[in-house]
């Protein structure tokens, strides 16, 4: 029989086995938790280092540092390299670009040369006025009222990059192998040869693109913290960002109303009587103020031909709807 201390003694021994078993399990655990977070930070680190790679943008980088602005001139401004200014005075020009990039030829009369080792023109198009630019690849781009877009004056490296503030037409010469991309700042266009339409004013709460033609791809700001969502359109498709809620939408559309613009037409479907207004007001370059807070909402279809006078669109508007106005103070006050 065991006497008491020897009782004590093995109760103790027991005690101190059970103790050590849980801390070698603990540690354990803990190496295991350890190796798990490290592999976790591993993950994250790596895909927030090929999301940020993929995001880099050296166009981006150039419109941001340079800054050039939209302005209030009433002339077309081709500027070269960010230092020298071109200004065209046509109410409709164009632009077209040699392969190497070494010339420019405006309004098929003026011819420019400039050095192909220039990183980047920039085009700008006031309201009122409107241009379209052959780009050194052969990229068609129609430019509507108060945009401005950026772009390489050769398309070096695997990608084609092109910055666009305001609305534009494009229509990509195909590369498989150097594919197009339209940066905005809400989100990015990828295409390899397609036909579409943006639009991204400054003073918009979105961004969309209908597409006529191919297939496109586009990276958006949405909820994921992986780095950019994407979503891929097919011809007939028009698909509108939310820069407020950080959503997009896709619906299925006659795309032919977006690309009306480029032939001097608006067409608009049940169209809000504020969102035509807006559009005019940039095509004409027209101050046009809505009083009447019901007919901003009041919707509108038809064709309306922009070679017509602001006045001879009004006045059609004015037969089709309850719409009134008069001209006061250089404005165009509707009610």
């Amino acid at each position: 029989m065991l006497t008491e201390e020897e009782k004590q003694y093995l109760k103790s021994r027991i005690g101190t086995s059970i103790i050590a078993h849980r801390n070698k399990r603990r540690k354990r655990r803990r190496r295991y938790l350890m190796g798990v977070a490290a592999a976790i930070v591993a993950v994250l680190s790596s895909t927030i280092y090929i999301n940020s790679d993929q995001g880099s943008s050296e166009i981006k980088n150039y419109v941001d540092a340079t800054k050039i602005i939209i302005d209030t001139s009433e002339d077309v401004k081709l500027v070269l390299n960010d230092t020298d200014e071109i200004k065209i005075t046509e109410q409709t020009s164009h632009i077209s670009y040699a392969g190497s990039g070494g010339e420019v030829e405006i309004n098929n009369s003026k011819k420019v040369a400039q050095s192909s080792k220039n990183t980047f023109n920039t085009i700008i198009v006031p309201y009122g006025k409107r241009t379209n630019i052959i780009l050194s690849d052969g990229t068609k781009v129609w430019l509507n009222s108060g945009s401005k877009l950026t772009y390489p004056v050769v398309f070096n490296g695997t990608k084609r990059e092109v910055h666009l503030i305001g609305e534009a037409i494009f229509d990509v010469h195909h590369n498989q192998k150097k594919p197009f991309y339209v940066i905005t700042n809400d989100y990015d266009i990828k295409v390899l040869g397609t036909i579409f339409n943006v639009s991204s004013y400054d003073d918009d709460s979105y961004t969309s693109t209908a597409l006529e033609k191919g297939s496109v791809e586009i990276a958006y700001p949405g909820s994921s913290m992986f780095g950019k969502s994407k979503i891929k359109i097919t011809p007939g498709t028009l698909a509108v960002y939310n820069n407020k809620t950080k959503s997009i939408r896709s619906d299925t559309v006659d795309v032919t109303k977006y690309m009306s613009w480029r032939d001097g037409k608006f067409i608009f479907k049940k169209q809000r009587m504020d969102v035509i207004i807006k559009k005019l007001s940039r095509y004409y370059n027209a101050k046009i103020i809505i009083e009447n807070e019901i007919l901003k909402n009041q919707t509108f279809s038809g064709h309306l031909d922009l070679k017509d006078t602001i006045d001879k669109v009004l006045e059609i508007l004015k037969r089709s709807t309850d719409l009134n106005y008069k001209k006061e103070n250089g404005k165009i006050i509707i009610n």
